[in-house]
């Protein structure tokens, strides 16, 4: 399960998220980091309290990049929690997505 806050930070739309995004989950957060896309410029997921990150919660993450690129919006991750970085590591990631260690704003 996840939970997240919205808020903005120097005209960032910064999506806290918490929990696990597993595949029970991975939808969820797929439509919250969407929405935020949709409705503003810039977003930051901050994932400093995400415990857990699936192939699935990564999938979910992927989809709201592309969205927001396909729409010309910037989209970072960022603050990551030490499993979700080494997750986020192994995978390769920071060859397609935009990762900051602490937030952009």
């Amino acid at each position: 399960m996840i939970q997240a806050t919205q808020e903005i930070r120097s005209g960032w739309c910064v999506v806290g998220v918490t929990g696990r995004a597993d595949g029970e989950c991975a939808d969820a957060l797929e439509a919250v980091l969407r929405a935020a896309v949709e409705a503003n410029a810039k977003v930051a997921a901050d994932f400093s309290a995400l415990d857990y990150i699936s192939s699935a919660g990564i999938r979910a993450v992927l989809q709201a990049a592309r969205a927001a690129e396909g729409s010309r919006r910037e989209f970072a991750v960022c603050s990551l929690s030490p499993p979700v970085k080494k997750v986020f590591d192994m995978s390769g990631l920071h060859h397609i997505l935009r990762i900051h260690g602490e937030l952009p704003c």
